[in-house]
Parts: C-alpha cells; structure tokens; sequence
C-alpha cells in the first residue's frame, strides 16, 4: 500500500464518516486550507443530516431527560404519591368501597343524602354482589309492665307471660359497612304481616317498606315513619332540627357509650350509642329511623359513623312513652349483599299501597281460653253482650291495640271493630293503647260475654 493510502486510511479511522462508516465519503486532494474548509462544512451537514437519526441511547454520565419529572423523594427515600383524587370528569361514579366492599368515608365527611319522596319508584340498586360485613342485632320495643289479673279468677299467668313474649315487638337489625340497613318485623303484633321489611341506603334519606315476599315495595319518605308505626299509614310528619345535648357515657356489650337528648314538639328522646370501631357508617341509618319517631331530621348530628344505637328512650308530650332496646349485637362478615339492596332485586314499585293487612287478631281462640285455667262462677253477662266471646269498637281516629290482661290481642284500625272468640267466661283487665304509647287507657275490669269500645261514635250530622 501506498504512503499516501495509509495516511488516507489513518485518518478516515480518527473521523467517523472515514472509510468503515456507514456515510463513507471520499475527499479529493488539494491544498490544506481547502481541506480544513471541506471537513468543516461537511461536518456541519452531517449535523444537520444526523437531526433525521434517533436519539442514541444515554451513557451512565449523561443526565436522563425524564429526570426533571420523577416524583421527589421523600426524606426517607419513599416515593410521595399524589393523595388528591382525580377530578370528576362527568363520567360514571360509584359508591366508594376498599377491597373486602366497606363503605369508605372521606375525610371531609359524608355526602348529603337525597331525600326519598313519598310514591318514587326506585332504580336498581347497584351496591354490588359481594358478601360484605357490619353487625346483626336483635332489638325491641318494651311496653308497660302489665297489671295483674282481677281477685278471684283462675288465671293462668305462665300462658300470659308466655303469650307476651311472643308477642313482643322484637325486630332483627342488619347494618351493613357499605351503607345498607335492613329492618324486620319478626313479630305479628306490628300493624304489618311478619316478615315486612323496613329498608334503607346511606345516599337517601327516608325508607323503603318491602312486602313480606320481597316482590314490592313502596318509598317511604322523611318523616313518614311514625305513622307507620303508629297507625299503619303513609302520613308525613314534619320534621324539626333539634340541638342535640351530651348526657354523660356509659357502656354495653363491651364498647363505650355516649348519650345524647334531643327535643322536639313530639316529646324527648334520650338516646344511647355504642362506638364500635370499624363500623363505618352502618349505625347511622338506625340513628335516623330513631330520631326520626321523636319528629327529629335525619340529618341530625347525633347520627354519626362509628356509632351505634343500642337504647333509646322516648318520652311524648303530654304524656306517655316507650322504650326501644338492643338485646344482641353480633359482628358478621357474612351479611349478603343482594338481601340489603334498595329496592330489593325485581321488585314492583306500589305506590301508596301496604303489605296485604292481616285482620288485625293476633290470637287464635285457644290460645285466649289458655288465659283461664276455668270458667269463673257467678258471671252476669252485660245487657247487650254477645253469647260468647268479646266485641271490641275503636271510635278514635288512629290504630289501637286492645290488651287483655296485659297481653295484646288484637290490633283494630280506626273506626273499626273485633270480634274475639275463645275468651272463657270470666272477668279480665282490658286496656287500649297505640303502639309508640302516646295513648294508653287505665285497665278496667270487663266481662265476658261483653263489649267494649273506645271513645265515642262519630256524630253522623244533621239530615
């Protein structure tokens, strides 16, 4: 090889478009300067040439072009990641949950509910199809002591305590973490069949009253409540916002207790919460259907997440009251989400209709008789008695239970009538009285055959 061909070859190796480049090129001869000028402008359009190649990889010295938009560390070496959500971009939303279908609650507390209004049909419940968890609870209304029975008669009080314990107001309470309450009435001597279900979701305020066979239901409004209870209606009740007042702490089933009071025209409520941790917002819906019987808005700020009803005791104007009490709380991680959902799953909306009624007796003939171990002597029947048995009339204008020796036996809606069979021929204590206990009769001794009413009749006006 020639001198000048290796001096050629020497300085294509020190220049990357020499010869073994990809972008050989072959430079005539001349003068130095020429040269210099040459190298240099074809080196500034391989610059420019070299804008159309991708951008070569980074050696470990060279500083990353993303590096300026990494997250900054955190003093002890763990990434911050951005705790704001993401801003609602008008798209589909649901029910915040956490993987095991808790409700989660933010901090800036919850969502103001809708109010339910008094014949709206629901859409589907879309709480999801997962077993969830919350707590079970067994609770009842407590009526008044009962009398004893008259001197003289051969009552059987073991049929009567037993009667009265069947017949107590006992419910079963589900509350479940993500936001969901369901309500039955077990017993027969709530003015609806057994089985009927009282409903409720965390994003509406109000209920929903579900048939016993879980095929209809109808919206119960805020407010409506009480007059379910009480006289088997729909009405609406206004609603006030009363100051709720702290009254000390206690404990039950093992959890602390706050007590609060809150007043409104109906009367006062003096009631009981339990803070059990990790319950969400599962007691708050019990808290409103509570409050809610004294004319309390549901929104009230007694009702709270973490705490659960387990006492209330209300106290009507002028006169009367009854007391609601938990006798068992149960923790579950079982509680089946689609027997929660509002409205359940394929049930027809009836607007301004009730579960089919029942007709209001809730004692057959022998368990009456069993009120007697036998028939008592000397008994005059009243002029005007039937030959058996006992009629019973309700002129007031609300729902009445009739109790026979403290035991309720029969339930008569307003301006109507009973005929009780089975009664033996004896005297009894009979008293009348609404279900919340706002109107309670004095006992008065009664014979059988005989008749009783309550009030008087309805003045049929001039012709």
């Amino acid at each position: 090889m020639s001198g000048r061909g290796f001096a050629g070859a020497a300085e294509g190796a020190r220049d990357p478009w020499g010869p073994g480049s990809a972008k050989q090129r072959r430079f005539p001869c001349g003068n130095s300067q020429e040269k210099i000028t040459a190298i240099l402008t074809l080196g500034l359009l391989g610059l420019v040439a070299g804008c159309d190649d991708p951008t070569p990889e980074p050696t470990s010295k060279e500083k990353s072009p993303n590096a300026s938009i990494q997250p900054t560390p955190l003093g002890s070496g763990v990434l911050a990641l951005p705790t704001a959500p993401p801003r609602f971009d008008g798209g589909v939303v649901g029910i915040p949950v956490d993987s095991a279908g808790r409700l989660t609650v933010a901090d800036a507390g919850l969502p103001p509910a809708t109010p339910l209004r008094p014949e709206e049909p629901l859409s589907m419940d879309g709480v999801g199809t997962r077993d969830t968890s919350g707590l079970s609870l067994t609770a009842e209304f407590r009526w008044d002591a009962p009398p004893k029975p008259p001197a003289g008669v051969a009552a059987n009080t073991e049929a009567a305590q037993e009667l009265r314990k069947r017949l107590s107001p006992v419910m079963n309470v589900e509350l479940a973490s993500v936001g969901r309450m369901r309500l039955s009435w077990e017993s027969a001597v709530f003015p609806f069949p057994p089985g009927t279900e009282l409903r409720s979701r965390l994003d509406r305020t109000g209920h929903v009253l579900v048939w016993p066979s879980r095929g209809a239901y109808r919206s119960v409004a805020p407010g409506g409540l009480r007059a379910l209870f009480a006289e088997r209606r729909g009405d609406v009740t206004p609603l006030v916002h009363a100051e709720v007042k702290v009254r000390g702490k206690g404990s039950a089933f093992g959890f602390e207790t706050e007590r609060q009071e809150l007043r409104s025209g109906f009367g006062v409520l003096s009631l009981e919460q339990a803070k059990v941790p990790a319950s969400g917002p599962a007691g708050l819906l019990l808290c409103r259907a509570l409050v809610e019987l004294v004319g309390v808005e549901p929104t009230s700020q007694a009702c709270a997440p973490n705490l659960v009803p387990v006492n209330a005791e209300f106290r009507w104007q002028p006169k009367g009251g009854i007391t609601w009490a938990v006798t068992e709380l149960t923790r579950r991680t079982d509680l089946r989400v689609e027997e929660l959902r509002v409205p359940p799953g394929g049930a027809e909306a009836k607007p301004g209709e009730f579960p089919p009624g029942t007709t209001g007796i809730l004692l057959s003939p022998a368990e009456l008789a069993s009120l007697r171990r036998a028939p008592s002597a000397n008994v005059t029947p009243e002029p005007g008695a039937p030959g058996e048995g006992l009629r019973a009339v309700n002129h007031e204008d609300g729902l009445r239970y009739l109790m026979v020796d403290g035991v309720p036996a029969a339930w008569v809606p307003a301006g109507g009538s009973v005929y009780l069979l089975g009664l033996s021929q004896s005297h009894y204590h009979v008293s009348w009285r609404d279900f919340l206990g706002g109107h309670v009769t004095p006992e008065v001794r009664q014979t059988v055959p005989g008749a009783v009413s309550l009030g008087e009749p309805a003045d049929a006006g001039a012709p």
